[in-house]
């Protein structure tokens, strides 16, 4: 399996480490640290996402900075964060 979560981008390196749906289905997008019962568990900004995913730099082996300048430029390309568009604190959702 060669998949990341379209969250945080971590490594779905299982299928005991997907997200569940609200049906208690697997769902294969997101880990189950970030969707569960088909909700997200941080209703946050992807700035605000950022800096909590920072926290892990260490078992990713990076810096802190190093961290949140690669979660800046990936989270843009995941699923959850793709149609939201971000003026400073505010998130607007895309409408299409």
């Amino acid at each position: 399996m060669n998949k990341i979560c379209q969250s945080c981008g971590m490594p779905i390196t299982s299928k005991d480490l997907f997200g569940t749906n609200k049906n208690g289905s697997l769902n294969s997008d997101y880990c189950k640290y970030c969707y569960l019962d088909g909700e997200f568990i941080d209703n946050v900004t992807m700035d605000e996402y950022i800096n909590m995913c920072s926290e892990y730099s260490e078992q990713a082996g990076m810096t802190n900075e190093e961290m949140k300048d690669f979660c800046t430029k990936l989270f843009p390309t995941l699923k959850r964060w793709q149609n939201r568009k971000w003026w400073g604190f505010y998130e607007y959702k895309a409408i299409i």
